[in-house]
């Protein structure tokens, strides 16, 4: 059997085309392998958003051209949003690389292999969760963002096609170690910008629309909705998540900081004062809801009374997880040429400060949860521990924000249960099982 081995870099929407690019390598014979020794197809689908991403890209062709030249492995191919953004020094770096593939282009693929390109997807990753990408591109122009000279204009995707996605997702088995068949519990929307979904082909803000009809579809338990702009979100969105019962609670709302000269720097519309009522009107609202967001610190005229006020408006705001990241300048974006750029050690000191006071807080926050009952997806058992199961609870995406340690008997993977949380240590959770026979 011929084999592949598939490098997905980078984001939740990139894996959505690795994937796609999985079904075509399948279709022509291969395998998927999780070991690159032996792969007849070295495949990597890059990442080039950050300065760090390409950086990364390099050393992963680096490690694949010295398996190549050692005869370890077959055919080396590279697509992806690196295909948008330096491509031409990546092909001059690196004339090992036997084929180079436009970003998404699926047909160059299926050519070079002879093979059909079949319109599906592969899983490439364990858990169960499914993500549905419903636009690509983004039309915001933040100051800092390199994503729509790479990933173009909004392109949201009809309403028709996607539901049929999402159903064909919902009867798509899971990886997993279980000998079972087994299949996705959550459905994870993502874009650029989900809440412009619609606007280039309804002239509206469809997402609404597109709820309702993923919410009927059977199969999924838990729909979960990613990347949405607060300039763009509408609060009379919110009813919405007490109308469909599988529509969690969980606003990932990314802001980049909290003071208003950085974010209009930013070409972002909402300050400081706007993003605190936007996010009252969530938690009076929903009293239940989770709020994630991602910040930027080291911005262009970021001064250490900003990074003073930043502190106090994430004690202020009850986010439960937070992302973050040390401002990377970009060439060919407006922020590249900003004056007042803090040194990257003064953006790396400032990150580390904010986690260092974010680590303390999200624990005290968790602690809210200890002696309460809470809704967990099952992934799977604790390798070398008998009687403890691995799960997410409902405000808990995958990857980002910690997990759940569960003791019980016996718990089927992929199921939903409800738990105790017992302890709190970091972002993990200690949960029992309620009333386990």
């Amino acid at each position: 059997m011929k084999t592949f081995y598939l490098e997905s870099l980078g984001c939740a929407k990139n894996l959505v085309d690795s994937e796609s690019f999985a079904a075509i390598l399948g279709a022509a014979g291969y395998q998927l392998t999780n070991d690159v020794i032996g792969a007849d197809i070295v495949f990597i689908n890059s990442c080039a958003f950050l300065k760090s991403a390409l950086d990364e890209l390099e050393d992963v062709i680096d490690t694949a051209i010295e398996l190549k030249q050692t005869k370890q492995v077959g055919m080396v191919i590279v697509s992806g949003c690196v295909m948008n953004r330096h491509a031409d020094n990546f092909k001059e770096t690196y004339p090992e690389v036997d084929h180079w593939i436009a970003l998404k282009d699926f047909s160059a693929l299926a050519a070079i292999l002879n093979s059909a390109n079949t319109q599906q997807r592969v899983p490439l990753e364990q858990g169960f969760h499914a993500y549905l990408r419903i636009s690509d591109g983004c039309e915001n122009y933040c100051s800092y963002c390199k994503i729509p000279s790479i990933r173009g204009n909004l392109t949201s995707i009809p309403i028709e096609e996607l539901v049929a996605e999402a159903k064909l997702l919902a009867q798509r088995p899971v990886i997993d170690p279980a000998p079972k068949v087994l299949y996705p519990q959550e459905l994870i929307v993502i874009a650029q910008d989900s809440c412009l979904y619609g606007m280039d082909i309804y002239d509206r803000q469809a997402l609404p629309e597109l709820i309702a009809q993923l919410h009927a579809i059977e199969g999924f338990s838990w729909i979960r909705l990613m990347y949405l702009h607060p300039d763009h979100f509408l609060p009379e969105w919110i009813p919405l998540f007490k109308q469909y019962p599988k529509l969690l609670p969980y606003f990932e709302i990314p802001i980049q900081h909290s003071e208003t000269h950085l974010l209009k720097a930013m070409n972002r519309q909402k300050g400081r004062e706007e993003l605190i009522d936007l996010f009252d009107t969530i938690m009076q609202e929903l009293p239940q809801a989770v709020l994630r967001t991602t910040l930027i610190t080291g911005f262009p005229g970021e001064t250490t009374r900003d990074e003073t006020a930043l502190k106090k408006f994430i004690e202020c705001v009850p986010f439960l997880h937070i992302g973050t990241f040390a401002y990377s300048p970009e060439d060919g974006t407006p922020a590249y040429d900003y004056p007042d750029r803090p040194s990257p050690k003064t953006a790396e000191n400032r990150q580390n400060r904010i986690e260092t006071m974010w680590y303390q807080l999200q624990e005290e926050r968790l602690q809210a949860y200890v002696d309460k009952k809470v809704s967990v997806l099952v992934e799977g058992a604790v390798e070398g521990k008998k009687g403890e199961y691995r799960g997410r609870a409902w405000f808990q995406a995958p990857d980002i924000d910690g997990e759940v340690i569960i003791s019980a008997v016996s718990l089927k993977h992929g199921s939903i249960v409800e738990v105790i949380i017992d302890d709190v240590i970091g972002n993990t959770l200690f949960a029992s099982i309620v009333n386990e026979d």
